[in-house]
């Protein structure tokens, strides 16, 4: 067995029970296609099995043997924990969705449904939110002109760090530095 495989296994080891009959002929249709080319492309094969998972419920029992869904989707803490480093390791490049889910191991449409689940945002939200804050930290604690610290959040100019910084906190980065210093804010970006 692969490792591909064996991590599969693993990740669908819980019983599953389908949704309702409608979505087991779609079921039944990704598995056969990925049963017919797992030898061609296993790694086709694998993303084919991840689909139908997702026609799947997880079944786990409860008290008194009652069986129950477990809230479904989010990213597991290891890919939670990949993506954040990834983010915060990248944030002066332009950071590619696929990157992420490759990251993650997942399909770049499952990353991005999964990764709404866990963090409560899209990942492109989350990036600019990230951005955001890197930009308060630096305006807190240099004295680095705006359009240095645009650059160095990934962002294209100083007018680009104005907007998103204004939609974000509803003042000027200028405005949000000058009352910051005023006030003796010089640890971390609140």
């Amino acid at each position: 067995m692969s490792n591909s495989a064996a991590t599969l296994k693993a990740e669908f080891s819980p019983s599953f029970a389908l949704h309702d009959m409608e979505m087991s002929g779609e079921f039944s249709r990704l598995i056969l296609d990925a049963m017919n080319c797992v030898n061609q492309d296993e790694n086709i094969a694998i993303n084919l099995i991840r689909k139908a998972s997702t026609l799947l419920r997880p079944v786990y029992a409860g008290p008194a043997g009652e069986t129950k869904g477990r809230p479904s989707g989010g990213l597991a803490p290891w890919q939670i924990n990949r993506v954040k480093e990834f983010i915060e390791r990248h944030l002066a490049e332009p950071i590619m969705l696929d990157d992420l889910a490759r990251i993650a191991k997942l399909s770049t449409s499952y990353f991005s449904t999964a990764f709404k689940a866990s963090f409560g945002t899209s990942p492109h939200s989350y990036i600019l939110e990230q951005r955001v804050e890197h930009a308060k930290h630096r305006m807190i604690n240099t004295e680095a002109p705006l359009s240095e610290i645009a650059l160095d959040c990934g962002l294209a100019d100083q007018a680009h760090l104005s907007r998103l910084f204004r939609r974000a906190t509803g003042s000027t980065p200028s405005a949000w530095r000058r009352f910051r210093r005023s006030a003796g804010v010089h640890a971390t970006a609140a």
